[in-house]
């Protein structure tokens, strides 16, 4: 059996450092939608670096969220 798979969009995912609450790390996160699938990773982490530096806080981390459908043959 083979699967297909189509990936439809893309999301960007900064979190960035909200300080410390006690020895807790506070963490705060945005989510940017509609990102071409097909973009590739070094352009995606460019233009997240591009709108972590507009925000206030330090940037921690850049995820990347895929939404892909799975389908048989």
């Amino acid at each position: 059996m083979a699967i297909n798979e189509y990936k439809y969009e893309s999301k960007m995912k900064l979190e960035f450092d909200g300080g410390m609450d006690g020895d807790k790390q506070i963490t705060k996160s945005k989510t940017y939608g509609n990102i071409k699938p097909d973009t590739d990773n070094e352009k995606f982490y460019q233009a997240a670096g591009s709108i972590s530096g507009l925000q206030s806080l330090p940037l921690l981390k850049v995820k990347r969220i895929e939404e892909i459908e799975l389908e048989e043959e």
